[in-house]
């Protein structure tokens, strides 16, 4: 009688065992990606904004990502919910192409008050258009639109999560509109706010390519009492104006006029004074430029001080910064 024989048979059944066991922990055998991942991910965020935090899962609400080969070639896109982002960590799943270099194009939040033209076409075809009325006004909620870029990408099928950098194109102004004198009274029905701006269409690198002016007018307007630090209670007018992005170097601009006279009380250009906000940043050791400032800041409330005759711009003050209105006079 042989006594090894058993002993072999014992150490092969262990050793099929152990196959079997790591066999069953392979990624081959379990398809739960959190346990295998795989695929070729877009991770969304937004941090670009005045506070410096993440905020993506608060702003964005779904994406549709374009994808271009490097010559600019218009390949496929790619939709993603608002569900599917918070299901995937705010990521967008990528498959489907032929392995190479590419790039991707992000947009968040674009819906039926947009037209788009170029969608399958080239990239540099591309223009993303706000909807206006007659006139090119527009009144009315925008949505949080963002944009994102990934330039020159490889993609192949291997488990990979590239971070995407998100800027949002949009914007909230709370205007209000006082006079120093707290006896003075002023009707809403009397006055008419504005933002003039060149910025109703953007290509595919978030650019402005538009010359065309849009007058975004408030979407409310109510009478309030404000309560001033240095000149007590104030009676004023508050207006909610949205607007896309501001570029430095356009002259975007904000009026406030009489209705029956169109006499305007000020028209001035919102990147000067952001300017001055931004070097004030600048002065606590934080470094912002005004093209820096207009794309973090997505919410401003201006408080604009008249004159007691409600003739004369005296003052502003742009998110509790305080800035003088230049020579007192009519701008």
């Amino acid at each position: 009688m042989d006594c090894k024989r058993p002993y072999k048979y014992s150490a092969l059944r262990q050793l099929l065992s152990l196959i079997c066991i790591l066999a069953m922990m392979s990624c081959t055998w379990v398809k739960d990606e959190y346990d295998c991942p795989s695929g070729f991910w877009l991770k969304l965020n937004y941090t670009y904004n005045i506070l410096d935090v993440e905020a993506a899962s608060k702003y964005v609400k779904d994406a549709y990502v374009y994808v271009y080969d490097t010559d600019g070639n218009y390949v496929k896109r790619v939709y993603s919910s608002y569900s599917d982002l918070m299901a995937n960590d705010m990521r967008v799943r990528i498959d489907e192409l032929p392995e190479g270099e590419y790039r991707f194009v992000v947009w968040c939040g674009i819906d039926d008050r947009f037209a788009i033209g170029g969608e399958n076409k080239a990239i540099d075809d591309f223009r993303l258009t706000l909807l206006t009325s007659a006139g090119n006004s527009y009144e009315g909620q925008l949505p949080e639109l963002l944009y994102g870029y990934l330039p020159d990408i490889y993609y192949d099928d291997s488990y990979v999560i590239h971070d995407v950098d998100l800027m949002k194109n949009t914007n909230l102004f709370s205007c209000l509109i006082v006079s120093i004198d707290n006896q003075a009274v002023m009707d809403p029905n009397d006055y008419e706010m504005k933002i003039i701006s060149a910025n109703g269409t953007m290509n595919a690198y978030n650019q402005l390519v538009s010359g065309i002016d849009i007058t975004y007018v408030p979407n409310k307007q109510i009478s309030v009492v404000f309560n001033d630090t240095e000149y007590g209670d104030l009676q004023g007018i508050q207006y909610s104006i949205p607007c896309l992005r501001l570029m430095d170097e356009k002259r975007d601009r904000i009026v406030l006029e009489k209705k029956e006279s169109h006499q305007k009380l000020f028209d001035i250009s919102l990147s000067d004074y952001f300017g001055k906000v931004g070097k004030l940043y600048m002065a606590t050791g934080r470094e912002l430029t005004v093209q820096n400032y207009l794309d973090r800041q997505d919410f401003y409330t201006i408080v604009f001080y008249l004159s007691d005759d409600l003739e004369r711009l005296i003052t502003l003050k742009v998110n509790n910064w305080r800035v003088r209105a230049d020579n007192h006079v009519k701008l």
